[in-house]
């Protein structure tokens, strides 16, 4: 009798971290895909400067996703080709949205890039240079 009171608590130990790994997983699983929902939002890409000031360019809509069979985060991207003049905009869905834009004169007019997620500005940057290029990553990190 002593022998099994003793046999119990030890299978007990073995058995528990064997039940709990699905547990541990689900937590996990349901950690990352929430992380990753709440970075999902809506983009906007403003394009601004002086008016009129002809650009061209790329920019790519990535969305984030938990693989759980092989415990990692993976993404998938579509970028689009870009021509136009100031003022523009481009909104969608997305996580990340990497921008490149580029002036299409050598004078030294301004081109702007705002990438905005939903009403918060995630980053800015400009150029005056003669046909320079303005390259913006909208990144989101978690909250």
């Amino acid at each position: 009798m002593k022998k099994l009171l003793l046999v119990v608590p030890i299978l007990a130990l073995l058995l528990l971290p064997m039940g709990c790994g699905g547990i541990q997983e689900g937590i996990i699983d349901s950690m990352f895909s929430d992380m990753l929902e709440k970075l999902t939002g809506n983009f906007t890409i403003k394009v601004g400067g002086t008016d009129g000031l002809n650009f061209t360019g790329e920019y790519e809509v990535w969305f984030l996703h938990y693989d759980p069979d092989g415990q990692k985060i993976v993404y998938t991207k579509d970028s689009y080709a870009v021509e136009g003049q100031v003022p523009e905009e481009y909104t969608f869905e997305a996580n990340v949205s990497p921008v490149i834009l580029q002036k299409q004169t050598g004078d030294y007019s301004l081109l702007s890039v705002e990438i905005w997620r939903d009403e918060e500005l995630l980053a800015r940057r400009e150029t005056r240079e003669a046909w320079g290029a303005v390259w913006v990553n909208g990144v989101i990190l978690y909250e």
